[in-house]
C-alpha cells in the first residue's frame, strides 16, 4: 500500500502526493500550468500546486481515478442518481480512452471553446464530469485546510461575470433569477458556470443534468470574512439563485466519500483519505 509523506507543506516532487498513476501526462500538464510563482509564494516558486498538502487537484485525482481504476464509479453515480457509469473526465480530459470517453472529451472541449473560448485569457475546466446511463454529473471540488475558513471558494471577478453571464443567459435563458446582481453572482461564479455546463451537456446528451459540490466538511460552516458567508450559506444562495427546474443540485463532502467507500475493497484510497491533513 502506498502511503503519503505529509511532512512538507509543499512537496518538491508532486508525484509523492499521488497514490495512483503519478506519471500520467494529465498530471504532468497540470503541474507545468498550475504552479507557485515569485509573485504568489516566493518560497515555493516553480513548484506545482499538486504538491501542496491543500491541493484539491491532487485529492480529486486520487479519489476519482482510484474509483475508476477499481471499477467503482458506481459509488459516485449512485450519489448523483445518474445510473450506470459510462465515462469520466478530469479537467475535461479522459484518463481512459474508449469511444464514449473520446466523444465526451470532444464534446466538453467544444462547449468550453464555444462559450468561454471566444473571450481572451485562460479558461478553467470542470474538475470532474461523470457520464452515467441516465444522467451527467458536473462536480466542483474544493478543499482548503481543516478548521479554517477557505482562502478561496467559488468566487469570480465581477468583470468575468459581466463578460460571460450574457453569453450563458443567451444559451440558457432560465439559468438565473433576473434580479440577482453581478456582485451576488460573483460570490458563486464557479458554481454558476458548472450549472451552465451541466445543462448544456444534459441537453446534448439527452439525459438528466446534475451539479455536485464536493467540499471539506471541516470548514463547511466557517465564515469567509471577505464574503460575509460560510460555504454552507453560499451553497444555499446558489440553490435559490439557479431556477432551472430540470437541473439537480447536490452537495457532499470528502468525508462522505470516505464513509461511502468503507468495506468496498478500496483500502489504499480509504487510508489516504483518513490520513489527509486537511480532512
Amino acid at each position: 500500500m502506498k502511503t503519503v509523506d505529509w511532512s512538507d507543506k509543499v512537496a518538491a516532487d508532486f508525484r509523492s502526493r499521488i497514490i495512483v498513476e503519478p506519471d500520467s501526462p494529465i498530471l504532468a500538464f497540470k503541474a507545468s500550468r498550475d504552479r507557485y510563482t515569485r509573485g504568489t509564494q516566493p518560497s515555493y516558486a516553480g513548484l506545482p500546486y499538486l504538491g501542496s498538502q491543500a491541493s484539491e487537484d491532487a485529492l480529486t485525482w486520487n479519489v476519482f481515478r482510484s474509483l475508476q481504476k477499481a471499477h467503482r464509479l458506481d459509488i459516485i453515480c449512485d450519489v448523483l442518481d445518474i445510473g450506470v457509469p459510462r465515462g469520466m473526465l478530469l479537467w475535461a480530459l479522459a484518463p481512459e480512452i474508449d469511444d464514449v470517453n473520446a466523444e465526451l472529451q470532444h464534446l466538453v472541449g467544444a462547449l468550453i471553446r464555444r462559450f468561454d473560448g471566444i473571450l481572451p485569457g485562460q479558461v478553467t475546466e470542470p474538475d470532474t464530469i461523470i457520464l452515467g446511463s441516465a444522467g451527467v454529473g458536473v462536480i466542483e471540488c474544493k478543499l482548503s485546510e481543516r478548521d479554517k475558513p477557505p482562502s478561496h471558494l467559488w468566487e469570480g471577478s465581477q468583470d468575468s461575470v459581466r463578460k460571460r453571464l450574457p453569453i450563458y443567459r443567451q444559451a440558457e435563458p432560465k439559468l438565473l433569477q433576473k434580479d440577482v446582481s453581478d456582485a451576488g453572482i460573483a460570490k458563486i461564479y464557479q458554481l454558476v458556470r458548472m450549472a451552465f455546463y451541466a445543462l448544456q451537456l444534459g441537453s446534448r446528451l439527452s439525459c438528466t443534468p446534475v451539479v455536485l459540490s464536493l467540499a471539506n466538511d471541516k470548514n463547511w460552516r466557517r465564515e469567509i470574512r471577505r464574503l460575509g458567508k460560510s460555504p454552507a450559506q453560499l451553497w444555499d444562495f446558489f440553490q435559490d439563485t439557479i431556477e432551472t427546474p430540470n437541473l439537480r443540485k447536490k452537495n457532499i463532502s470528502w468525508q462522505d466519500i470516505r464513509s461511502l467507500i468503507t468495506n468496498r475493497s478500496l483500502d489504499e484510497l480509504s487510508h489516504y483519505l483518513s490520513t489527509h491533513p486537511c480532512l
